[in-house]
């Protein structure tokens, strides 16, 4: 028996070749530069196999109109719903399919070793169409693994399983799918606006790309929207004095929060003032813990890589692509977040006991310390999460932040949750409430090896219930609401994941995608902020009002469910095409008829000069107001405030505060009536 194995990509091939012959094959050119062939004889079922291992580039084949069709102008754009279309070898994959054509003729059974996912699922069927036009009747096998070592890889070959067809219908589908939808809505725009963005410019449409960026512009818009709101609040302080130590600031939160009226908050406040006599009402003690985190996600890696590693999603991915050929961490593409019962942690945690940085933590694990992971609430059935497969401490740059982030979060998960006592007070001061809280951090457990995790002990003071004591300070104090952040890559990420946009293997290329196609911009390296001609598309699909919107998720949520049908069998591929086809040409006539509410919103938002300003970090961003590059956050953050004044003192009005004017004298609090004080400052109340 003879056996063609054909993997994803060269590197892949290489590694397995590597792994399979004990290093010992031999290496053949092919008509590519970069797929090889390498040859070795393995032990299979107790006899000896000879065996060709290679590899494509990818996904072989493209779906397109035929020729006659490709021009712009060769059918009414409508047809594009209803045409034949053509599957061939891409171009330049011709002498990938030549190898495997020359390759199999010599083989029995053919051995598919792409990426277990949906898109590997599909090349591996493409690689089977091609083989079967030489020999139609080859027996084919398929791989499964998650990591390039040794175990799985020997594993996956002593046990082969057969390539999921449904799954490849349903990349089929979604492929038929996106050529449609793609080539119509990208024609009809790009034909109809050319008059007012210019004869050149393609204004590509993508089903995943237009909710995207759709979450970029309501970002925007409700930034740009937001109107500034005056508060006021009401804080209180105390300072213990202790001998020959550093005396204990303790802060407490009013329970209101806050309060939008000026009036109403002096009222309470001057109540305090009057009766500044605080009672401790409750305490509370007891031990807490900070939850160690859950193992690592493709999604995961992506939101808290762009955060912390300073590197886009794209990149992040890229770099573990990498490390994953070559064998340092599993499979980085899964959705699981549990590891099964039969993992071993044991071999994977002594490997890392050698590091400079996290070896003694390692260490300690395998001395009692170790606890088994949380158990998320996904699992791909496909892929355990993301973990180390082997040691390497001499990674440099990029790769070695990827592999560090990958070897922290799988030690910290197999870690014990950090430990802390905590102790909440809560005063009351006349009618108002106040609250706070301390924290002793006790053992912070998996906190030592995980450093991207944060939990900060705070010292209070030792409270007792029905203690009355006076408050240090005393204050009321003026903010403003400060308007949502723009979106970072991490926000972006999140809304994707929430929302059912893209998957875990391509999330990241369709942030890229808005990018390249200038729908969007990224400013900072950080902040996502669109593009007027993004704000006109956007907007345009919004005015037409289709049932369900192009920029929305709904319609992409939905199509993704049909996909799964097809997985799980409940549905076919051609009837899933037929009910979504007619349901896009729908929406497509509507547009087409109600194309002048689109023009109309680029003859209105579409700005180039300004676009040029904010590729370059400029430009207008949201009225007057600068972006906070110094925030790590996002996202709607409405309730952060900017304090402007401050008034502090005991007793009716009397204190030290804080006014617009220089000074000392007496000033109207509020225009009826009077507080006593010295001060100086800008309070604008």
């Amino acid at each position: 028996m003879r056996i063609l194995c054909v993997a994803e990509k060269p590197k892949a091939a290489k590694q397995i070749a590597l792994i399979l012959s004990q290093s010992n094959f031999a290496t053949r050119a092919t008509g590519n530069t970069y797929v090889k062939n390498y040859t070795f004889d393995y032990t299979l079922n107790q006899c000896t196999t000879p065996i060709v291992m290679t590899s494509v580039l990818g996904h072989l084949t493209e779906v397109d109109f035929p020729e006659t069709h490709r021009n712009w102008e060769s059918c009414p754009i409508e047809d594009l719903f209803h045409l034949t279309t053509i599957e061939t070898i891409h171009k330049d994959m011709k002498p990938v399919a030549d190898n495997l054509r020359q390759q199999v003729r010599n083989a029995d059974v053919l051995f598919i070793w792409t990426d277990c996912d949906r898109e590997g699922e599909c090349i591996g069927g493409e690689v089977v169409q091609v083989c079967r036009q030489v020999k139609p009747n080859i027996v084919v096998w398929r791989a499964h693994f998650s990591a390039m070592q040794p175990g799985p890889i020997h594993n996956a070959a002593q046990n082969p399983s057969t390539l999921d067809d449904l799954t490849v219908q349903a990349v089929l589908a979604r492929r038929e799918l996106d050529l449609r939808t793609g080539a119509a809505f990208t024609r009809l725009q790009t034909l109809k606006l050319k008059t007012l963005l210019g004869d050149n410019k393609v204004i590509s449409y993508g089903s995943c790309q237009f909710p995207t960026l759709g979450f970029v512009v309501d970002q925007y818009l409700n930034r740009e929207k937001f109107i500034p709101e005056d508060f006021w609040k009401i804080n209180v302080g105390f300072t213990e004095s202790i001998p020959n130590e550093q005396p204990i600031n303790t802060s407490f939160n009013w329970e209101r929060v806050r309060c939008f009226d000026r009036h109403v908050c002096f009222a309470l406040y001057d109540q305090c003032m009057n009766n500044s006599l605080a009672t401790v009402t409750k305490v509370v003690r007891k031990r807490v813990e900070k939850w160690r985190p859950l193992p690592l996600t493709t999604l995961e890696l992506q939101k808290i890589g762009t955060r912390y590693l300073r590197m886009t999603g794209d990149a992040i991915m890229t770099i573990a692509q990498g490390l994953y050929t070559e064998g340092y961490i599993s499979y980085p593409r899964t959705e699981t977040d549990q590891f099964d019962d039969t993992f071993q942690f044991d071999p994977l945690i002594t490997m890392q006991t050698q590091h400079p940085s996290w070896g003694r933590y390692a260490q300690g694990l395998l001395d009692g310390n170790f606890a088994t992971p949380r158990r998320g609430r996904n699992n791909d059935k496909a892929h355990p999460p993301i973990h180390p497969t082997a040691y390497n401490g001499n990674l440099t740059g990029d790769q070695q932040k990827v592999y560090e982030f990958v070897v922290r979060r799988f030690l910290g998960c197999c870690g014990k949750n950090a430990v802390g006592d905590e102790t909440m007070v809560k005063i009351s001061i006349a009618t108002e409430n106040f609250e706070t809280k301390g924290l002793v951090i006790k053992e912070r457990n998996y906190l030592e090896v995980y450093t991207y995790d944060v939990w900060k002990g705070r010292t209070i003071s030792n409270f007792e219930e029905q203690q009355q004591f006076r408050p240090t300070e005393l204050t009321m104090e003026q903010g403003k609401t400060t308007p949502p952040e723009l979106l970072t890559e991490s926000d972006l990420i999140g809304k994707m994941e929430q929302n059912g946009i893209g998957t875990d293997a391509t999330i990241s290329d369709l942030i890229k995608k808005i990018l390249i196609r200038q729908y969007a911009f990224k400013v900072s390296q950080r902040y996502f902020i669109p593009s007027t001609l993004g704000i006109a598309l956007v907007s345009g699909y919004d005015d037409i009002g289709l049932d369900e919107s192009l920029s929305k998720p709904k319609l992409h949520q939905m199509m993704e469910n049909d996909l799964k049908m097809i997985c799980d069998g409940i549905k076919t591929k051609d009837q899933v095409l037929q009910e979504s086809i007619e349901k896009y040409r729908q929406m497509f006539a509507q547009s087409q008829r109600e194309f002048d509410k689109m023009r109309n919103a680029v003859t209105t938002h579409y700005d180039a000069a300004e676009d040029d300003r904010r590729r370059q970090g400029h430009g207008r961003f949201v009225g007057h107001m600068d972006l906070n590059t110094d925030n790590d956050g996002g996202g709607d953050n409405n309730d952060n405030s900017t304090t402007h004044g401050r008034g502090r003192g005991r007793g009716r009005g009397r204190g030290r505060g804080r006014g617009r004017s220089r000074g000392r004298g007496r000033g109207t609090v509020d225009g009826n009536r009077r507080a006593r004080g010295r001060g100086r400052g800008r309070s604008q109340t």
